[in-house]
């Protein structure tokens, strides 16, 4: 009988098993690759922590992906209109755009089918970076290049990404002159579009709430 009863038990006890290690995985790569990550500044403005692109491993493989699929063209030329509005090698313009458009984290997945990154499209880089040297931002090329390297995902739409940011911001933070300077000391608060008043709706990687301690310790220079 104890046989019989183990036998039962087993089909259960594996797909359980089977869906621990799945979620474990897949909060693995949220926190590794989606969720944002804090870069501060002096008071001059320039970032100080930066974050780490792994571009010498990925770019090569991500230049493949994209000769394959007709669109590396797109790419470099993204790559090097990002490279000349913020003074950067091109490899890390490349590091940045990977990580900008989720081709980083497609990779970090085995090329996953559910996992879609997007394509490159120069128009749209120029575009991007227009904006945030004309925009309500006006940024120069090298507060450009320290928000870029610690925000990549900024990047992508970078004109919802800021609307969304201030509209969902604490109200400290909503005028244009004090929204500007957050985003100068800590250029993750552009990944942020929602706001739970701490009655939390599981959007963590994109709430102002879980985030605000840390935004508050880097303006006071901590």
């Amino acid at each position: 009988p104890r046989r019989a009863d183990f036998g039962a038990m087993a089909p259960r006890f594996s797909s359980r098993f089977s869906a621990v290690v799945l979620f474990a995985a897949i909060c693995w790569v949220q926190r590794a690759f989606l969720s944002p990550r804090l870069g501060y500044a002096s008071p001059r403005g320039r970032v100080h922590r930066r974050a780490s692109f792994g571009s010498a491993s990925v770019v090569p493989q991500i230049r493949q992906a994209l000769e394959e699929s007709g669109t590396l063209r797109q790419w470099l030329e993204s790559a090097a209109a990002l490279s000349q509005a913020c003074s950067l090698e091109l490899e890390e313009a490349e590091g940045i755009l990977a990580k900008s458009a989720g081709w980083s984290t497609w990779l970090a997945v085995n090329r996953a089918a559910y996992l879609k990154p997007e394509d490159p499209n120069a128009q749209e880089t120029l575009e991007a970076l227009k904006y945030f040297r004309d925009g309500p931002l006006k940024l120069t090329s090298e507060q450009l290049r320290d928000v870029l390297r610690a925000s990549p995902k900024a990047l992508s739409k970078p004109q919802a990404a800021y609307q969304a940011a201030r509209q969902t911001a604490p109200e400290e933070f909503q005028s244009p002159e004090a929204f500007r300077e957050l985003v100068l000391r800590c250029p993750m608060v552009l990944e942020l579009s929602f706001n739970c008043g701490h009655s939390c709706a599981a959007a963590c990687n994109r709430c102002w709430c879980p985030a605000m301690n840390r935004i508050k310790q880097t303006v006071a220079g901590r």
